[in-house]
């Protein structure tokens, strides 16, 4: 794993979709630095941490989380770093570090739909020892809004609409926004979907927002432009 340098402050590694691994964020203040996600999994983290240290820059102090998704956030347990979410994201997660997963109990999820294929199966590519999933809360909850004085860089963070999932948090700092998965459709059955009205609230939402780039969960980095113009092009698609 690499990090790539995308501004002064900002950091970032690919996304892969073999285990869909997504992208994660990292930005360096004066005072301290923030990882942004988790990762999918312990090893996935770890990863991330060593490529920071490769690259000679300072170990993150927290870490952020974007939502609840079991591929941004199941490498909490082990990374060893307070997690920032908002109310809606740790309820969620409070709610999965419940579930079991076994067999019966991850088809019986699939079967009600608290589940998707695609994630079912990316889980399983990730952990070939179902067992080692853990899954936790966060240690820092927020509602609405909250700021972060990393020392000459506020990371701003606040729930946002998205057409992906209800409890979406965006994050921006130095001019990128960074997005987890808040531009994205939402599996059903072997298809993506949008939701119209959400999408075009999303939309709107960041037309309102001051950011120069943005850093997607499983999408190159965009400019702003390119962003919008993308998203404005579904919307188009939608009937």
């Amino acid at each position: 794993m690499k990090l790539h340098q995308l501004t002064n402050r900002i950091w970032y590694t690919e996304h892969d979709s073999t285990t869909d691994r997504p992208t994660l964020g990292y930005i360096m203040g004066d005072r301290r630095s923030v990882m942004l996600d988790a990762g999918n999994s312990g090893a996935h983290g770890e990863l991330f941490l060593e490529a920071v240290r490769r690259a000679g820059l300072p170990r993150p102090e927290l870490v952020c989380i974007s939502h609840s998704h079991w591929d941004h956030t199941f490498g909490m347990a082990s990374l060893g770093l307070p997690a920032i979410a908002s109310e809606k994201t740790n309820a969620l997660l409070l709610q999965m570090a419940c579930w079991g997963w076994s067999e019966r109990e991850m088809a019986k999820r699939l079967e009600t739909g608290e589940e998707s294929a695609f994630c079912d199966t990316h889980i399983r590519l990730e952990y070939p020892d179902l067992s080692r999933i853990q899954v936790r809360g966060a240690d820092i909850m927020f509602r609405d809004r909250l700021t972060l004085e990393l020392g000459n860089c506020p990371l701003e963070l606040w729930e946002g609409i998205s057409p992906h999932a209800d409890d979406c948090t965006l994050m921006l700092a130095d001019g990128v926004l960074f997005l987890g998965d808040a531009y994205c459709s939402v599996p059903v059955g072997d298809d993506w979907v949008y939701d119209k009205d959400l999408l075009e609230k999303h939309i709107r939402m960041l037309e309102e927002t001051d950011f120069r780039l943005c850093l997607k969960g499983h999408h190159a980095p965009q400019t702003k432009e390119e962003l919008l113009a993308e998203l404005k092009a579904e919307l188009e698609k939608i009937k």
